[in-house]
């Protein structure tokens, strides 16, 4: 487990790093991007600063290739802001749980899907219940209970 000081400086390098990307890069190749999180080593020699972006696999290598550019920009930057003896060698690497998350999200959506075309083959489909119609609860701020 890492301590609360290098706790704090992933924290405040990550939010720099992003700052910097969002504001200061001209780059029009990064587009949108997410700086997701940073790990520092315990001796402060470098950190991997993870990000992500939802465009496709061409465009990522563009952005991998801006942020590689950027790197010694954005390291300055970063030196600036530490008030530490010794400034991390920065790398960046895309952050891959963000693709998990999404092809979660279509397995359960494709999921959904067969489920509703099996009712409909079956007579059991209600055109009123697709979508998970939230028109129909007492209270809208309730959250909807979703494992049936």
């Amino acid at each position: 487990m890492a301590s609360i000081k290098i706790e704090r400086l992933q924290e405040m390098i990550r939010q720099k790093v992003a700052t910097v990307v969002m504001r200061d890069l001209a780059d029009p190749r990064l587009g949108l991007i997410t700086i997701t999180k940073v790990d520092l080593a315990r001796d402060m020699s470098s950190a991997k600063i993870y990000w992500s972006s939802l465009e496709p696999g061409g465009k990522r290598t563009a952005i991998e290739h801006a942020l590689d550019q950027a790197r010694g920009w954005v390291q300055r930057e970063v030196a600036r802001m530490l008030s530490t003896r010794i400034t991390p060698q920065l790398e960046f690497s895309f952050d891959r749980a963000i693709e998990g998350v999404d092809r979660v999200s279509t397995l359960l959506r494709e999921a959904r899907d067969e489920d509703v075309e099996a009712a409909r083959a079956r007579g059991e489909f209600d055109e009123d219940q697709q979508d998970g119609n939230d028109d129909e609860r007492e209270d809208p701020d309730e959250p909807q209970d979703t494992l049936d």
